[in-house]
């Protein structure tokens, strides 16, 4: 059984300086050293649903979303727009490493409690959308690889409601070179990857746009920015990592995980 390591929202504040990234943050307010406690409990669900009602109590549905208010959250946060609505604030739940993979699985929430959970940017779960639900998306035989400019695989896809299981599909990436990622609290260069998805059984096909930070010392690549389409004819997410999660490298989270209790 791959070991996972249960890590939320108090523990995944990583927005930091320390991580060697080309982050500018623009309010010195956030210009804060790492901070790490991680909440090694034997009820991972008790504390999960404990950081979702105080996550709940903190975002504000009658707030503005402004910079100052995003600053002033705790929580690593993302600003979500769904077919071009208005945008949406969603902070980290839960964060859980899995050390056969070496990525998180990131669960994102909003005030009504709908959700968003993201595995290397990627959507893999989503609860409470209006229309459909993507249930999963994995690939048949391995974990799904990690984002990158030549990656080539079989996507799974399931849906709700109406139990659409098992959609297979071809996936195919090609980068579209640097970007550079603006929001009011910093900036940050990204390569802009594009993954085209081809279903097997049919000429349905969408493309994904994600936006990759560069790796560092101490810190793996990750996806500060994405478009992504629930399915053929489905909704359109944007997403932005306002106040993102920075995952630390891979070998420094797979220590962390052997250490935690079984």
């Amino acid at each position: 059984m791959p070991q996972t390591a249960c890590w939320y929202a108090q523990a995944v504040f990583l927005f930091t300086t320390d991580t060697g990234l080309s982050m500018v943050f623009l309010r010195t307010c956030l210009l804060v050293p790492l901070v790490i406690s991680l909440f090694v409990l034997a009820g991972c669900s008790s504390n999960f649903k404990s950081v979702v009602d105080s996550a709940k109590a903190l975002i504000d549905s009658n707030n503005a979303i402004t910079p100052d208010y995003i600053a002033s959250l705790p929580y690593a946060s993302l600003l979500v727009t769904v077919n071009n609505t208005r945008p949406l604030l969603l902070i980290l739940a839960s964060a859980e490493y899995d050390s056969i993979t070496q990525s998180y699985r990131l669960t994102w929430v909003s005030q009504d409690l709908g959700s968003i959970v993201t595995e290397n940017g990627r959507i893999v779960k989503t609860v409470d959308f209006t229309t459909d639900n993507v249930e999963g998306l994995k690939a048949p035989l391995d974990p799904p690889p990690k984002l990158s400019n030549a990656t080539r695989w079989q996507a799974q896809y399931d849906w709700s409601p109406g139990y659409r299981y098992g959609f297979t599909a071809q996936v195919t990436a090609r980068s579209l070179g640097m970007d550079t990622v603006i929001t009011d609290l910093w900036h940050q260069e990204a390569e802009k990857i594009e993954e085209t998805v081809v279903f097997d059984d049919s000429n349905a096909q969408f493309s994904n746009l994600f936006w990759l930070t560069p790796a560092t010392e101490t810190a793996d690549p990750f996806v500060v920015k994405s478009i992504q389409y629930l399915g053929p004819n489905m909704d359109k997410v944007d997403m932005l990592m306002v106040k993102p999660f920075i995952p630390p490298r891979s070998a420094i989270a797979q220590t962390k995980a052997k250490d935690l209790p079984l």
